[in-house]
């Protein structure tokens, strides 16, 4: 069974995924790509602290004013040319590195509403928070295709010995 983002000869990625699922990713870009906020709860991890300690608090909204409105335009266009690409069924280097980006993003914010931890269990099927469960394991699975076909272009140079 193939992989459905594979690598083209000419350097570009081939893209089949079920009509369901793009219908999905542009959605989720839709809806995320208004309310990115440091200051929004479900966006929080999007936005990470410089320094969690607040003996740094000058220097970390420093920090914050720095970086939030490039963390904003950033996960912003990533989510535009998900959306406007989500279509496709060839993506360049660049569109599939923004998907990779915004589908990161997708699922650090499912994560936080799911409150997600590593020693959490998968919800059963009669759990309310179920369907969303497997929306963020659905995004964990392409992110992991995504990452494994970037890296198959990778040298094999410094790799640990048994690993791709």
């Amino acid at each position: 069974m193939s992989s459905p983002i594979r690598r083209r000869r000419d350097g570009q990625y081939a893209v089949k995924l079920d009509p369901s699922v793009r219908a999905v990713l542009v959605t989720m870009s839709e809806q995320l790509a208004p309310v990115l906020s440091p200051d929004d709860p479900m966006t929080k991890r999007l936005f990470p602290p410089a320094y969690a300690s607040e003996i740094h608090a000058s220097s970390e909204r420093d920090y914050r004013d720095l970086v939030d409105n490039a963390l904003i335009n950033h996960h912003r266009e990533a989510f535009t040319l998900m959306a406007g690409t989500a279509e496709a069924d060839v993506l360049t280097d660049a569109e599939l590195n923004a998907w990779l980006s915004a589908i990161g993003a997708m699922r650090l914010v499912l994560g936080t509403r799911l409150d997600v931890s590593e020693d959490m269990e998968p919800p059963g099927p009669d759990d309310p928070i179920a369907p969303e469960y497997a929306l963020y394991e659905l995004l964990g699975q392409l992110q992991y295709l995504i990452i494994e076909v970037l890296a198959a272009e990778l040298p094999d140079e410094g790799r640990p010995e048994g690993e791709l």
